[in-house]
């Protein structure tokens, strides 16, 4: 049997936050760029980045609005990446942008029409419209002279195709491509792997984050803020903090990825030179199912709560592909809509009275489906996507926290930015 070569790993504790990689100090003056700074991924790689500008003396900002975090060592950039890639390479130039990392989160939702989800847009328009930004920004990167030792890609629970239906859990990043439809993870994927190819000094990453956990506004890619949103509308209301899935959505284990891990997972990974070429799993470390989640959110706000019932009419929508080859197709069931509930003229008027109230900045009843196709999607789907971490693992990653604390310091976070009120 062969030996295994013995290692040992120096990790901190920080806070809630544990088994995280204690950086050697030798690492200075390094340069890097977050794509989609302002967003659910973008900014806490940027908050993690720019909380170390000994390590990171300039750290770029690209997207469309300027991030929260305007720290001295970063560098707002205003680019839309619809922009042609002369127009994102002048933008570049005129900051004399040299990189060494780059972290890529751009992304653009469409709607879904054909579908009572309306979490995610058209297949073929998807993949034609995302990929097209990312090859903007990667020829914009050539014509603008900036040569990168690492791009980071992120992806998601797409890439396993866990939107469609059942899928092979726990999932493990070896896993073939599902492609029933286009994938515009998978465009970027080709076109990053195409870069490398004729960039030899470059090297890569492709990560894979599920549910993301981040204090970020303006943002609908999300399932915490809708929660708190509702939450918060019950408890003005004085009513039961109700869910409307079933007891299989109820105890299923959702792979949870907190902000803080995320930005702490990515400066470990490109500073990782035996991690480069290689595709990772990212979450908490920890198990979450809203049967656990549940009373806890309700004794937060001060709720009655009421867990899914067997006995009650279920609205089901049976989607079209079965991902794994074999099996039954994936069904969403629900008791009620989150979209119709932020429709309602009780809801609506309870978010009037908390804004007032509490002088609250956010409008998230404005456009119902943008701020809850997501949580409705993640509360009414029927199967598992438990994800792996051991791949992680053996490269070094020993990163945990417990998804409720995470997500109560989340919630506590919404309150000081004036999104929902204290709880």
């Amino acid at each position: 049997m062969a030996e295994t070569a013995s290692k040992t790993y120096h990790v901190r504790s920080e806070g809630i936050f544990h088994g995280l990689p204690v950086i050697d100090p030798a690492w200075k003056n390094l340069r890097a760029m977050v794509v989609g700074a302002s967003g659910q991924s973008g900014q806490p790689v940027l908050d993690v980045l720019s909380s170390s500008p000994h390590r990171w003396e300039k750290v770029y900002a690209v997207s469309r609005r300027p991030p929260a975090t305007m720290a001295k060592n970063v560098e707002h950039l205003a680019v839309d990446l619809l922009w042609e890639p002369d127009k994102v390479a002048s933008v570049l130039q005129k900051h004399d942008v040299q990189a060494d990392y780059i972290f890529y989160f751009g992304y653009v939702q469409v709607a879904r029409p054909d579908t009572d989800s309306k979490v995610f847009g058209d297949a073929n328009h998807l993949a034609e419209l995302n990929g097209r930004l990312f090859e903007n920004f990667l020829l914009a990167l050539d014509r603008a002279n900036v040569f990168p030792k690492r791009i980071v890609l992120q992806t998601g629970g797409k890439n396993y195709g866990v939107h469609q239906g059942h899928v092979n859990v726990p999932l493990t990043e070896g896993a073939p491509r599902v492609e029933l439809e286009p994938n515009f993870y998978y465009t970027q994927e080709d076109l990053l792997a195409k870069y490398i190819t004729s960039h030899p000094r470059a090297s890569y990453n492709v990560t894979m984050p599920q549910w993301i956990l981040a204090a970020v506004a303006g943002t609908d890619m999300t399932i915490f803020y809708p929660l708190a949103v509702y939450a918060s509308v019950q408890r003005k209301l004085k009513r039961a903090l109700i869910y409307p899935g079933d007891l299989t959505s109820w105890d299923n284990n959702h792979p949870i990825s907190s902000g803080v891990m995320l930005g702490t997972f990515y400066e470990w990974l490109v500073l990782n030179e035996h991690a480069a070429g290689e595709a990772f799993n990212i979450t908490d470390g920890s198990e979450f199912t809203f049967a656990k989640l549940w009373p806890i959110l309700a004794s937060w706000f001060g709720l009655e709560w009421l867990p899914p019932k067997e006995d009650v009419n279920y609205h089901e929508v049976e989607l079209p592909f079965v991902p794994r080859g074999y099996g039954p197709k994936g069904k969403l069931r629900s008791t009620f809509s989150f979209i119709d509930w932020a429709k309602e003229p009780a809801t609506r008027q309870a978010w009037v009275d908390l804004k007032h109230e509490h002088e609250l900045n956010t409008e998230p009843l404005q456009d119902p489906e943008k701020t809850f196709a997501f949580l409705q999607f993640a509360l009414e789907l029927t199967w598992s996507w438990q994800t792996s971490m051991n791949k992680a693992r053996k490269f070094g990653w020993h990163g945990y926290v417990d998804s409720v604390e995470s997500m109560r310091a989340v919630f506590e976070k919404f309150t000081e930015m004036k999104m929902i009120p204290p709880f």
